[in-house]
This record gives C-alpha cells, sequence and structure tokens, in this order.
C-alpha cells in the first residue's frame, strides 16, 4: 500500500501519471519529483525530474531519474546521489537498491562541497546500506582537492551516528629506538547497554600488547569503565635501556553514579570510583602511541555521599601508588574515611549559629607505623551588625578535639629521643574574634567594593598528650632550624602532621580586599592582601608569609594577575605567581610563572637549593592561509628545558591537515628503582577528513 498525490493525476491505460508537486509515501519512505508514473500491471513506478527521497526528516537520495518495483521494492536510479545524515555524500552514475541496500559502480564519496570537495574518494565499486547506516567499498583512493594520498583496497565505516562494530582508525607512528610502531583498535557495540574496545599494538624494536576496554552504562545512562592493559618488552629493549619491568600491566575501574537510594530533592546520594593498579609508569604512556605521563605519584579513590538540607554523610578511600619506590609497603593509605557534617543553624536565637564535624579515619601500610584517628569539632558563634551594618562584629567559640591511636610504633621516637606512646589525646576550646566591613559604591565608569576583616583567635583551654606538647613541638622545630637530612628528619615522629597544632596558637588574621568593575560588570582590577600573625610562637611567625594578590584587565582581551608570598623575617620571596593572557584579532596567547621554595628549606633558612617553579608560555595566531601554535615549558627548579611544540595546522569545513614538531621529557622507571628521563623528539603529520575519520603518521627520533 503506497499513497500518490500531485496537483495533477490523470489515467492513461495501464499508467497513472502525477505531476506539480507529486509526491509518494512509502512506508517511512517519503519521494518527492516533477512527475510521478505508475503502472498497474507491472507495478513499476518512474520518478522523473528532481527527485528527492527522504526516510523520516532526513534527505538521503537526491537524483533526477529512478525507478521502482512496487512488488519487492527494488530501485534503479540514473545519475545517483544520496546523502547520510552524518553528511556524507555518494555520487555515481548508475545504481540499483533493493530494501534500502544499494550498490554502485565508479562512484565518487565525500564529505565536503559536491562541486568542489576538498577531499574524495574514488571507489571502483560499494554498498550502502540504508537501515544499517554503513557503507563499504572496493579500492578507494583517497584524494585531498587532485593529489592522491593514499589507497586502500578495502574500506569500511558507518554513516551514521549510532554505535556499530568494526575497526576504529589505526594509529601509526616511527621511531629511531622503538621502531615502527602500530595500533589497531576494534570497536564491538553488540548491545545498546554496553560495549568494548580491543587494541592490539606492535612496536618492532621494543616489544607488543595490548589494551581491552570494557563499557557499560547503568539504567542513569551513567557509564562505568573497566580498562586493563599489557606489554612485553624484548630483552634487548629492557637490558639496553636498563628497564626495572619487562612486562608492563595494569588496570583501571572507573564509575560515577548519583541517586543510588534516593531521587528526591531533599534527599541526594552519590558515588564515584576511579582505581588504577600499574607495575610502571609506562603502563599510562602505553594507552595511544603518543601518550604522556609525567606524574610518580598516583591517587586512586572511592567516594560515597548522603546529602540532605541539614546532613552530609560521606565514605572515602584512598589508595597512593608510588613508582619511584621499589616497593609501596611504607607509603600511607586511608582505608577508610568517615565524615559527618550538621549544616549551619541557629541555637535559641536567630543570630546564634552553631555547626557540627565529624571525621574519622584510619591510615595504615604495610610497613611502618599506622593510627587510627576520630576528629570532633563544634562551633557556636553570633554575628551582630553595628553601626548601621557597615561593621559587623563576630565572636564564636569553637570546640575542637582528636583522638589518635598510633599502631606499630615500636621504632618510633620524637626530637626528645623518647618513646611514643600508643595513645595521643588533643583537645581545644577556641575563642574567635571577628571584625569586619563591607563597603561598595558606584561612580560614574566604574563600581567599587571594598571588603576588610581582623580576626582574633587563640585557646581559652587545651589538653595535649606528651607527644604533641609544646615540648616535644619545639624540639621538632628545632631539628628544622639545623637543616638536617630529609631522609633522617622522616625517623622522627613531626607533632604537626597529624594534629593541627596551630588551632591553639593566639594569632591575628588580618584581611583587605577590594575590586573594580567596568560599567557592564567585567572585572576591571582586584587587589587581596593577607597577613597571620603569631602572638606568642616566634617559629610560626618566621613561617609565616606577606600574601598579595593581584588581578588587572587594561584592555579587552588582556588579563593580567600575579601573586606574591613575600616572607619578612626571612626577607625572601616564598612563593610568586605570574598570569598573562590576550585573546583578540585572531591571537591567542598565555604566559604563566610560578616559584615556590620548599617549605623545609623555608623553615631552615638553606636558599641554594629545595625550590621548585616552572614558567610556560604558549602563542596561536590565525593567519588566514594556515594556523601557528607554539607552546614551551621550562622547569625553573631544575634548570633544564621540559618540552616545547610548533604546529602549523589549517581545517577548511569538511578537512584539515596539521604538522607538529615535538620535545618532551619522558621520565622512565630504572631497574634500580630511579627515574631515568628520556629525550623525546618526534614530528606529527595528521589528515582530518570530516565527517569520515582522522588519521595520521608519527616519527620519533633517537634520544
Amino acid at each position: 500500500m503506497f499513497d500518490l498525490s500531485a496537483d495533477n493525476v490523470r489515467a492513461r491505460g495501464e499508467e497513472i501519471i502525477a505531476t506539480g508537486n507529486a509526491f509518494l509515501l512509502y512506508g517511512d519512505t517519503y519521494m518527492v519529483a516533477h512527475q510521478i508514473t505508475y503502472n498497474k500491471q507491472t507495478q513499476y513506478v518512474h520518478l522523473e525530474g528532481g527527485v528527492k527521497v527522504y526516510q523520516g526528516d532526513v534527505l538521503y537520495l537526491d537524483t533526477q531519474e529512478a525507478q521502482m518495483n512496487m512488488q519487492d521494492k527494488q530501485i534503479s536510479i540514473q545519475n545517483f546521489y544520496l546523502q547520510s545524515t552524518m553528511g556524507i555524500w555518494i555520487s555515481a552514475r548508475e545504481a540499483k537498491g533493493l530494501n534500502g541496500v544499494y550498490t554502485f559502480k565508479r562512484s565518487v564519496i565525500s564529505g565536503c562541497d559536491i562541486i568542489h570537495p576538498l577531499w574524495h574518494l574514488n571507489v571502483s565499486s560499494g554498498t550502502y546500506n540504508t537501515q544499517k547506516q554503513y557503507m563499504s567499498v572496493w579500492n578507494p583512493r583517497f584524494y585531498v582537492g587532485v593529489m592522491p594520498v593514499f589507497y586502500l583496497p578495502y574500506f569500511i565505516a558507518p554513516t551514521g551516528n549510532v554505535r556499530k562494530s568494526g575497526l576504529l582508525s589505526p594509529e601509526m607512528s616511527f621511531s629511531n629506538k622503538q621502531g615502527f610502531m602500530y595500533m589497531q583498535p576494534y570497536f564491538l557495540a553488540p548491545f545498546n547497554r554496553w560495549d568494548m574496545t580491543i587494541a592490539p599494538q606492535v612496536r618492532t624494536h621494543r616489544g607488543f600488547g595490548g589494551d581491552l576496554e570494557f563499557r557499560f552504562a547503568d539504567k542513569d545512562n551513567q557509564v562505568a569503565l573497566l580498562q586493563t592493559r599489557y606489554f612485553q618488552n624484548t630483552d634487548e629493549y629492557t637490558l639496553e635501556n636498563n628497564l626495572k619491568n619487562k612486562y608492563i600491566y595494569g588496570g583501571t575501574f572507573l564509575y560515577q553514579t548519583r541517586g543510588i537510594f534516593s531521587h528526591s530533592d531533599t534527599l541526594r546520594d552519590g558515588f564515584y570510583a576511579n582505581l588504577t593498579y600499574m607495575n610502571d609508569l609506562e603502563y599510562m604512556r602505553l594507552k595511544s602511541l603518543n601518550a604522556t605521563f609525567n606524574t610518580r605519584l598516583y591517587e586512586s579513590r572511592i567516594n560515597y555521599f548522603l546529602n540532605t538540607s541539614k546532613h552530609y554523610f560521606g565514605a572515602y578511600l584512598k589508595y597512593y601508588l608510588d613508582l619511584s619506590k621499589a616497593s609501596n609497603s611504607d607509603t600511607f593509605q586511608a582505608l577508610p574515611h568517615i565524615h559527618y557534617h550538621y549544616y549551619t543553624d541557629s541555637l535559641f536565637l536567630k543570630n546564634l549559629l552553631y555547626t557540627f564535624d565529624f571525621q574519622s579515619k584510619y591510615v595504615t601500610r604495610p610497613s611502618g607505623y599506622g593510627y587510627f584517628q576520630n576528629i570532633l569539632s563544634l562551633p557556636i558563634g553570633v554575628a551582630l551588625p553595628l553601626f548601621k551594618e557597615y561593621v559587623t562584629l563576630g565572636a564564636n567559640l569553637d570546640m575542637y578535639m582528636t583522638s589518635l591511636s598510633l599502631q606499630n610504633a615500636q621504632g618510633l621516637v620524637d626530637a626528645t629521643n623518647a618513646a611514643m606512646q600508643n595513645q595521643v589525646n588533643y583537645a581545644v576550646g577556641n575563642y574567635n574574634i571577628s571584625l569586619n566591613s563591607d563597603l561598595a559604591r558606584p561612580y560614574k565608569h566604574f563600581f567599587h567594593a571594598f571588603h576588610i576583616e581582623a580576626i582574633f583567635s587563640g585557646a581559652l583551654y587545651k589538653h595535649t598528650s606528651q607527644a604533641i606538647s609544646d615540648e616535644r613541638y619545639e624540639a621538632y622545630n628545632a631539628l628544622l632550624d639545623r637543616g638536617l637530612d630529609s631522609a633522617l628528619l622522616a625517623s622522627y615522629w613531626n607533632p604537626s602532621d597529624m594534629v593541627d597544632v596551630v588551632k591553639n596558637k593566639h594569632k591575628v588574621d588580618l584581611k583587605l580586599s577590594q575590586y573594580f568593575y567596568g560599567k557592564n560588570g567585567k572585572e576591571l582590577f582586584y587587589w587581596r592582601i593577607y597577613r597571620r600573625i603569631f602572638l606568642q610562637d616566634s617559629f610560626l611567625s618566621a613561617s609565616q608569609t606577606l600574601r598579595n594578590e593581584f588581578g588587572f584587565t587594561p584592555l579587552q582581551g588582556l588579563n593580567l594577575s600575579a601573586s606574591v608570598f613575600y616572607s619578612p623575617q626571612r626577607k625572601s620571596i616564598a612563593e610568586a605567581s605570574l598570569n598573562a593572557s590576550f585573546s583578540r584579532w585572531g591571537l591567542d596567547s598565555v604566559f604563566t610563572y610560578y616559584f615556590k621554595l620548599d617549605p623545609l628549606y623555608l623553615a631552615s633558612g638553606l636558599y641554594a637549593s629545595g625550590n621548585t617553579g616552572f614558567a610556560r608560555g604558549s602563542l596561536g595566531y590565525d593567519f588566514g592561509f594556515f594556523r601557528l601554535n607554539a607552546n614551551v615549558g621550562y622547569d625553573v627548579g631544575s634548570g633544564y628545558l621540559k618540552d616545547w611544540y610548533v604546529t602549523i595546522s589549517k581545517d577548511i569545513r569538511c578537512f584539515g591537515i596539521g604538522l607538529k614538531f615535538a620535545q618532551d621529557i619522558v621520565p622512565t622507571l630504572g631497574a634500580d628503582n630511579n627515574i631515568i628521563p628520556l629525550t623525546n623528539q618526534y614530528v606529527k603529520i595528521e589528515f582530518r577528513f570530516v565527517p569520515l575519520a582522522n588519521t595520521g603518521v608519527t616519527y620519533r627520533f633517537k634520544e
């Protein structure tokens, strides 16, 4: 059954001829032509002039003449043109179709403009399946303009945005050190709820391996990922590069979701898991041919929270993997950490506010001491507006208690060389008195906001065990002043590691900030300054800094910000940063500088070493004919060039090409557990055939 309609419909023998806005509706297929002729005897439909065929609301066939057998749905098309939902089109002199499957010969395929396509494929024959949304072609020759780029004997690709099983774009690279590198991912999607990717790889001078990634979607479409990877280095490569591990392996589990037990607005919960185990730094870099990974310390986490308008409950587990160590037996692990918090509420009076917080954590490790700790905090305070609300006076009492149970602490000593007790208790009742003022005023060309605050705090009452007494605390500070080696210093008990001894110190916090805004509400300038002064502890006062932070936007597109942390006692800058960015007229540039003295070296007055910092700059500009991007990073603390790259690229709607020159420093784990930095230089060329595929080749040079 089908519907045929037009402005004019007439019969001529066995033929029905429809002209003028003629259309034919057949199932979910909608056909339009200048003239449609239907033969009742042969059951053939002939369409002529401006033939367009729609499936749903998408045009997928455009031609001048077509003929369809309405009995078996076979169609013959002259000057065939078919377009997919992704924008890929196929043009051929002649084609045949049956049940939505079209076969064609000597065809042109592209995703660009049909008159002058920037890229196209010339194929000898092929098939297009409109129902399953994929095409398969023989002898495709890829052209950029009129220049042939490469040839394949056979090629298959999806033409819709529905997941389908099949080969993904391969990765290829050449390296003097690792040889020819090839990775061929295969995507398997048998069901809507899950899929997987299998990606074997080979590096001719290094070894072989593979990657398996499994993804599963829950009822709320939150995706869980389970990944495992294995790679085997050859004996020659392992010995030549003094590697610790011949076999590299590991696994990752990643999943997050909300509304596990409740979907209401008043009660919310959520779960997050990011777990990774690996036996080598190379595990992360082997996920692709050009992957980078420079972090030796990796954190895995499992979190769960339950939240209402008044209550919060959280449970956290953290596992740390230090890949620079021969064994992680002495690395602290937080298994688990329980947290309860009661949000701010009034107590008896409207202005009398309180909150409650409780934490319990178990920190352990196979080798060395661990501990079980409970922390309780109960602040109660009041805020009173004064002088017509120009000034606010605040006062609160913060009751803080913690109990610490040490485990396997037999060999642990404090700075007085006394043996450690297994039970450590600490309780303090703090006062906090604050005086602040917030002022704002509009002017003709800008708006000014000003905030000033002073907070006086200290202990009204405290109870401490011997392990965290003022005597032990001052003895440990004396060790810092002596500038002991960090390895030797780690063998002593530090009272500040697990207990916030600053809470019982009498101190003053001074804050000032001001902001200037333009007429359109855009921030023009800000300045923030902060200083903490300890009234009775000279050691802590010496380690405090005067913090200054600035931000300035003098021109549209130009943003400047800086921070300087200055130590008056040491007469030295402890930390500094500078950020500058400009984005206008096709130019994008960013410069970042950061410097910090290590706190241990700052406290002991040793400035020759122990500092960390980096500088990074990037520049990008679109010249019209091509775009240029450059990026360079420099390690200020160690004094070496970390990495750089320069890319030249061009994207023209459906086609893109990029050329990249780069160098980076790759840390590698050696057989003696030392991190060996390797200089990696490479050049990469990439082609982007939109929306069909991306492909490229990388060549790596010797170190």
